[in-house]
């Protein structure tokens, strides 16, 4: 089984896609974690760096991890990340010549 980057998902890639969509899929999740990041975030006993991928909105760092696009997606919709600033922390991990697909 793999995933869009890797050929096994890390266990952190799994917990992260699960956070992202029971945060975002699960009625009053949302609400909990507005209130309290890190209560919410410690359920899923992650590691401090992935905590603060999502508490930070580290579009980013996210995707380099391996959650799943549609997720982190539907995460910066749910947490109102301008869409400008998700595209553009996606685009800054672009290599030279990567934007040929954009055209």
């Amino acid at each position: 089984m793999s995933n869009w980057r890797l050929m096994m998902p890390t266990t952190e890639a799994y917990l992260l896609d699960k956070v992202l969509y029971e945060l975002h899929h699960k009625p009053d999740d949302l609400a909990a974690y507005n209130q309290d990041k890190a209560a919410y975030l410690a359920r899923f006993k992650l590691s401090p760096e992935m905590a603060e991928k999502i508490s930070g909105n580290d579009v980013a760092g996210l995707y380099e991890t391996g959650v799943n696009p549609y997720l982190l997606r539907a995460h910066c919709i749910g947490v109102r990340i301008p869409e400008d600033v998700s595209l553009a922390a996606l685009r800054s991990l672009m290599k030279e010549g990567d934007d040929k697909w954009l055209n």
